[in-house]
């Protein structure tokens, strides 16, 4: 009896290693609009980019890229802006480049996307960012507070409801990460954003960028990061998460994606 369970248990065990592949349907494609226009302070703002694709299968490495949209963005007087199709040597980038955009602060902007016969568009106002009024290094940060990290501060705008978006930037780190921020707590007083990364270390360079941003977008992305970065068993699987991008002919073959503008405060710091 012994032999057999143990005869069991390592054939259960020799099964595990066994690659699975699991054959996943995939849906009808959807446009993925990329549309983020940052006017970085000390800028002109005048040359922005779109980025369109759309979904593809699980197991392909190569996302399509869109070409043939008719791009533009339209300011609250009726001012367009018009994204051009940038082709590069593959003959198609699925980057549409704007070279004449006037970024204007508190200003109310809508953009129209058109492509395989349906006409998308979103609208969102160009928001301002605080100054980084100074940056702290501190080595008690982390999980178990023995990691070099930076607190950003910044000073809220008063007399308003604010939603801010951190973004840091590191060689060591192959992709940004981010933070959202309200001030729900904190109206017209001093804010922090907190960072560390336990690959830190002296010499380190850290490209700081803090942006203020809607209420909406603050939603969305506090939604998205979640979804990146689950924590615990028992997490619900990630979704489609809806942007603000509108199918204006058919409402149920929605995009996906996000259209927001705003103000950037940049600033780099070396670890001490």
């Amino acid at each position: 009896m012994k032999k057999i369970l143990l005869f069991i248990f390592f054939t259960c065990l020799t099964s595990c290693e066994e690659v699975v592949n699991v054959n996943l349907s995939t849906a009808e494609p959807k446009l993925v609009v990329d549309a983020t226009i940052n006017w970085n302070k000390g800028t002109t703002g005048n040359v922005q980019t779109i980025k369109l694709t759309t979904t593809t299968g699980y197991y392909q490495s190569e996302i399509p890229k869109v070409s043939g949209a008719i791009v533009f963005i339209k300011n609250s007087s009726n001012q367009v802006f018009n994204f051009t199709e940038d082709i590069n040597s593959s003959g198609n980038s699925g980057q549409y480049k704007c070279v004449d955009f006037i970024p204007q602060l508190n200003e109310t902007y809508t953009l129209t996307v058109s492509y395989g016969g349906q006409s998308y568009s979103a609208t969102e106002k160009l928001l301002p960012s605080p100054v980084i009024t100074d940056v702290e290094q501190r080595d008690d940060l982390g999980f178990n507070s023995d990691e070099i990290g930076l607190k950003i501060n910044f000073n809220d705008f008063p007399n308003q409801i604010n939603h801010y978006l951190t973004r840091f930037d590191s060689a060591f780190h192959p992709f940004p990460e981010y933070q959202t921020i309200p001030d729900e707590f904190t109206e017209g007083k001093n804010m922090a954003a907190l960072y560390s990364n336990e690959k830190l270390k002296k010499g380190d360079v850290i490209n700081i960028s803090l942006m203020g941003i809607s209420k909406t977008f603050y939603n969305y992305m506090t939604i998205v990061l979640s979804n990146a970065n689950p924590s615990g068993p028992f997490q619900a699987p990630p979704a489609k998460i809806r942007g603000n991008i509108v199918n204006q002919t058919d409402k149920n073959n929605y995009a996906l994606g996000y259209f927001r503008l705003g103000e950037v405060e940049k600033l780099e710091y070396s670890v001490e």
